[in-house]
């Protein structure tokens, strides 16, 4: 429930028109070695057909009252949910690195997005966030994919330092952010909307 999720809605989506070629890349990006799983939960390379269940995701009231995710165009339709997915696709493809769909395995849902966003002049630098569907806050199904996210991006990339952009209001994020190692290194403001938010960092060991 970072705030690192801004990407929805963003404008890397633009002049993506068209679905099948994005689908062939959600087809190559999605291999075993990108794919991350754990106790109760499958991470994979966001598929096209995950975008209706991303609606319920972001635009969920309560997620975007809260500001835990920084929208760049209102809450749309269907049409807008695949375009935000072709952009989590464009980020493995230019980075090799991105947000994976939150499978749920007992239920083979998807319930959440977690993973790491950098686009092009982000001053703070390679960012992890994670949100999730309201029922299933309070489970801890957070704190286990971000821990997982971690594990991977320190094992398959060489990204030495991430962090987490959280509103300082938000004591569900905090509370993720502090589980998995993260710490608070300054106050700032939101590079994309210039809200005040806190930075949480952690390091390679």
């Amino acid at each position: 429930m970072s705030k690192h999720d801004r990407v929805i809605g963003g404008d890397q989506t633009r002049g993506i028109t068209t679905v099948i070629p994005c689908a062939r890349l959600a087809n190559a990006l999605a291999s075993p070695i990108n794919s991350v799983e754990t106790a109760r939960l499958l991470l994979r390379v966001p598929e096209l057909a995950d975008a209706e269940a991303f609606m319920g995701i972001f635009w969920d009231p309560e997620v975007v009252e809260q500001k835990q995710v920084t929208l760049r165009e209102p809450p749309g339709g269907l049409d807008l949910a695949v375009k935000n997915t072709n952009a989590m696709l464009r980020q493995w493809k230019l980075r090799g690195y991105g947000h994976w769909s939150v499978v749920e395995k007992a239920t083979g849902h998807v319930i959440g997005v977690v993973g790491f966003y950098h686009p092009e002049g982000y001053r703070p630098g390679v960012d992890l966030g994670w949100v999730l569907h309201r029922s299933r806050w309070g489970h801890g199904f957070a704190t286990e994919a971000a821990t997982a996210a971690l594990e991977w991006v320190w094992k398959s990339t060489q990204i030495d330092r991430v962090v987490s952009l959280i509103a300082p209001h938000d004591g569900r994020s905090i509370r993720i952010a502090t589980k998995i190692g993260e710490r608070f290194e300054r106050a700032d403001v939101d590079p994309v909307h210039g809200e005040p938010v806190h930075v949480y960092t952690i390091a390679r060991t």
